[in-house]
């Protein structure tokens, strides 16, 4: 399968420091695998567990290539290996006490024209035709579980005090589940976007929807996203768009 020049950013926002982590810092129409992690901590070293879940499943991935894409085990495997790092960190690194990040991953194999999608937390995957958002990760957060329970509605937990709260996150202390899909049906001009919460402050799916319709490319998508989150977004925030070709 082939992909357009993928673009991204990983911007400090409004912040004193820059939590988040991307993977590869510089794609290729090559790249298949992608990364957008959130480091949460503040002063725990939150943009410290980022990188180092990028660099941990990167360097687990290479090390230990895919065989079957809807390997339900892999993914836990790999997890596994990088808390395994997390912790060996903290030994060494008692001040990163409380440090912990989002995980999103996405791996595209051209082998079986399939994607593997897997995440942690909040930040986000969408696979979008057309502007229709035919998949998208579910967040592993407060409000989130409070709208599943019915007690908020989607847009009430937009604005709601405990939104940014997860209740989900890689630390290297405790065991984390990851949740993963597979998307099988993946067609030319299909777009996936991973993003941080930071890029979703001031987003809705309507207007995501409007800017992944018609034949924009992913230029003039970050552009509109980027106008979007400039001066205004209190977070870091950072995204991937992947055209498929």
């Amino acid at each position: 399968m082939k992909i357009h020049l993928p673009v991204y950013c990983n911007e400090i926002g409004l912040r004193e420091s820059n939590e988040d982590a991307i993977y590869p810092g510089t794609p290729t129409e090559d790249s298949r695998l992608f990364m957008v992690c959130d480091g949460v901590g503040g002063q725990a070293k939150g943009e410290v567990a980022s990188s180092l879940t990028c660099q941990g499943f990167s360097k687990y991935l290479s090390e230990n290539p895919v065989e079957y894409i809807e390997d339900e085990t892999y993914l836990p495997l790999a997890l596994q290996s990088v808390e395994q790092n997390l912790g060996t960190y903290l030994e060494t690194h008692p001040e990163a006490k409380g440090m912990a990040t989002t995980f999103t991953f996405l791996l595209i194999s051209d082998a079986e024209e399939k994607a593997l999608v897997g995440w942690v937390g909040d930040s986000r995957v969408y696979h979008i035709r057309d502007g229709e958002i035919l998949f998208q990760t579910k967040d592993h957060s407060v409000v989130q579980g409070m709208v599943d329970m019915g007690e908020i509605t989607e847009e009430e937990a937009q604005t709601h005090p405990k939104r940014n709260i997860i209740t989900r996150a890689v630390n290297g202390v405790n065991s984390t589940r990851v949740d993963q899909h597979v998307i099988t049906d993946i067609k030319k001009d299909d777009f996936f976007f991973l993003c941080t919460d930071g890029i979703l402050e001031h987003l809705d799916e309507e207007r995501i929807s409007l800017w992944f319709r018609g034949k924009a490319s992913v230029q003039e998508i970050k552009s509109e996203i980027m106008e979007n989150a400039k001066d205004d977004t209190k977070d870091n925030y950072s995204m991937y768009i992947i055209r498929m070709g």
